[in-house]
């Protein structure tokens, strides 16, 4: 209601100014409702909200410029050359305690000639690029209005004007279809052809909304593509071994369990809840962490016995034991043919042959133990230690020249205690760590992900300092790379595939776990949480040897 103001001691021109507000009034309301609503939309256009809000928000502003009763919105799925159905309004729908209808066919381009469809609606706006304004969708012979009957029919409803119109991206193309039913007077409520002016309001938010649809969309593109790079990235160095492919992604799996239990617990972390940009950091983290190993020498990481390298060695010892045992049997045979034409001397000829057995069988018997420890996992006792040390004494001589048994680097890997790698090679391996953090600190990382060199860094270090690359202390370790360490340990203690140590039961894994823990290596109240929601059983299950099975 408007207050009646005096203008003029005049009171016909009072009476004509007032009049004249009266009538001017709703337009200037309109006008600014309509400023408001495209206030919102520039809004949104910078809050990076979800498509489908934007679509029903785009949606509701066109229906609510033009007076339209309904309205449906497509976005068009090259692909597979058809309009989708994305949303639908309808305000007699909702008076009447209707149920909206939220599944509608999708609108084929194409027909089944492959020539376009050009008899609906939308397909024909689409293929034209063209705005189409229909006074009576029933009195149209344009267009075919089967689905418009069918719709009618089966919802008690009587679709009349319609105003369809096509959304463009900044590169022209066409990426979706508005579509408004049934334009309404706002004083009878009577159905009403979309005038000109309503046209032109919906055309210009079709190209607004557009504008923040194609933003949205290629910040989804942008972040699809960001994924499959990182998971790409992730597959490519897990595959760079075939003995430990699958483990990043075991590794990512195990994280996330840990931070939904976490974020689930009301005791040890009640007051501690994970957001899911940080579950999003731990997560990108676990998939990058082993990022490192690209710079790795591929023999190393797949180093299965003490002496491989690109091939293994023991090869080369075997081919040298080959030598040794045919220069014992040409020398033998030597010495028996100069005895040859005496008669009197079978007896020493027996002993020579005698000795070369001996000779070559004690060969064999060094070879198959050169050929044990240099698969064995579980490290070598002193009585191994000292066998080695003889073995490695020994020559052979052949065609006058000195061969040793074992080379200096042979004796070196074989000395191995524990796993296959010498002590230089598993600095070489836990060099990683620092190459993975130095490579993710070359991308310029959104700030919600900023932690993620940090915490695929930090995968090796330990709360007491004793870990590496940089010895960092509990302090100076986040939950995320806390979380991430006790992942990678567990996934690499019960792994199948590791080339280098046999895989442990779960028994045992619970064992090493709660002693590191113990001992204040990792953090005991997540491997409290880990164990107490039988998060190992749970990933058992779908990961380990049923033989792993002893809890």
């Amino acid at each position: 209601m408007i207050n009646k103001t005096s203008f003029s001691e005049n009171s016909l021109i009072n009476i004509t100014i007032n009049n004249i507000i009266a009538v001017l009034f709703p337009l200037f309301e309109e006008q600014k409702d309509e400023i408001a609503e495209l206030t919102a939309i520039g809004k949104a256009l910078g809050s990076g909200k979800d498509i489908s809000v934007l679509l029903e928000m785009i949606l509701a502003i066109a229906r609510k410029f033009t007076k339209a009763d309904g309205g449906t919105l497509y976005l068009v799925d090259t692909e597979n050359q058809k309009l989708n159905f994305h949303v639908i309004h309808n305000d007699t729908f909702e008076k009447n305690n209707q149920e909206i209808p939220i599944h509608l066919p999708a609108v084929s381009l194409y027909n089944k000639d492959h020539t376009p469809n050009l008899s609906n609606v939308s397909s024909y706006v689409f293929h034209s690029g063209e705005i189409v304004n229909i006074d009576n969708v029933y009195k149209s012979k344009k267009y075919q209005i089967d689905g418009i009957k069918k719709f009618d029919k089966a919802y008690n409803y009587q679709t009349k004007s319609m105003n369809v119109i096509p959304m463009r991206n900044h590169e022209n193309d066409i990426i979706g279809i508005l579509q408004l039913i049934n334009s309404k007077n706002p004083s009878s409520n009577q159905t009403i052809p979309f005038s000109k002016e309503y046209q032109e309001k919906a055309a210009a938010l079709a190209n607004i909304a557009s504008v923040i649809l194609t933003q949205q969309m290629l910040i989804v593109d942008m972040k699809k593509l960001f994924e499959d790079f990182i998971k790409a990235l992730a597959v490519s160095i897990d595959e760079k071994s075939k003995h430990t492919g699958g483990h990043i992604q075991r590794v990512t799996e195990l994280c996330l369990m840990i931070a939904q239990k976490i974020n689930e617990d009301a005791t040890i972390f009640k007051e501690t809840t994970l957001s899911s940009d940080q579950i999003d950091e731990l997560r990108i983290a676990a998939l990058m962490h082993d990022t490192g190993k690209i710079t790795t020498p591929d023999h190393l990481i797949g180093k299965s016995t003490k002496l491989e390298t690109i091939y293994d060695r023991i090869e080369m010892i075997s081919l040298r034991w080959d030598l040794f045992k045919t220069n014992l049997k040409l020398k033998a045979a030597e010495k028996k043919l100069s005895l040859f034409d005496h008669e009197k001397k079978q007896k020493e000829i027996r002993h020579i042959q005698n000795t070369c057995d001996k000779e070559i069988a004690l060969l064999e018997k060094e070879f198959l133990l050169l050929s044990s420890i240099n698969s064995d996992k579980n490290g070598l006792n002193q009585t191994l230690c000292d066998q080695l040390e003889s073995i490695n004494k020994k020559s052979c001589i052949v065609d006058g020249k000195s061969i040793p048994y074992l080379t200096k680097d042979e004796l070196k890997n074989l000395s191995i205690s524990h796993g296959t790698l010498t002590s230089q090679e598993r600095d070489i391996m836990n060099n990683h760590a620092s190459v993975s953090k130095k490579i993710l600190n070359k991308l310029s990382w959104p700030k919600k992900m900023s932690n993620i060199p940090v915490i695929a860094g930090a995968h090796h270090e330990k709360l007491d300092g004793s870990g590496y690359p940089l010895h960092l202390k509990k302090e100076e370790l986040n939950l995320q790379s806390r979380i991430l360490t006790i992942a990678d340990i567990f996934e690499a203690l019960s792994a199948l595939d590791r080339p280098y140590k046999n895989p442990m039961k779960l028994s045992q894994t619970e064992t090493v776990l709660k002693q590191m823990g113990d001992n204040d290596l990792i953090d005991k109240d997540i491997i409290k949480i880990f164990f107490n929601s039988n998060i190992h059983i749970e990933y058992a299950k779908k990961h380990l040897d049923p033989s792993q099975f002893d809890l």
